[in-house]
């Protein structure tokens, strides 16, 4: 699957949630840790197919499907918690870890305590 087909099926992130996701694993590269199973060629990082990675970390297509609508809602919510600044930041890194976790990834834990 490519990441420059237009993304219609309910299997392929959106074109924004990969940007928006990748922007975050930008964010947090330094403080970011493998929790999938090593020895895996693909994991997620700014510049994988996000697609790809989805489809090696779950192998049937309906959680392929519940796991690319969840990460499309929680980019939704963290885009808006974010623009509400401070209001927000333990919400946001909530989602934040929440995203990082579907995708194989965990957030440094003095990231999250802070």
């Amino acid at each position: 699957m490519s990441e420059s087909q237009v993304s219609g099926s309910s299997s392929e992130l959106s074109l924004m949630a990969r940007y928006y996701i990748r922007r975050l694993l930008h964010q947090r590269r330094d403080r970011l840790h493998l929790i999938a199973a090593p020895g895996r060629n693909l994991f997620a990082t700014e510049t994988a197919n996000l697609n790809d990675v989805i489809e090696g970390l779950y192998l049937e297509e309906a959680r392929i499907q519940q796991v690319v609508a969840s990460l499309e809602s929680y980019v939704k919510l963290h885009r808006q918690w974010v623009a509400q600044a401070n209001t927000a930041a333990a919400v946001s890194l909530d989602l934040e870890r929440q995203i990082f976790e579907m995708l194989g990834l965990r957030l440094a834990e003095s990231l999250v305590q802070a």
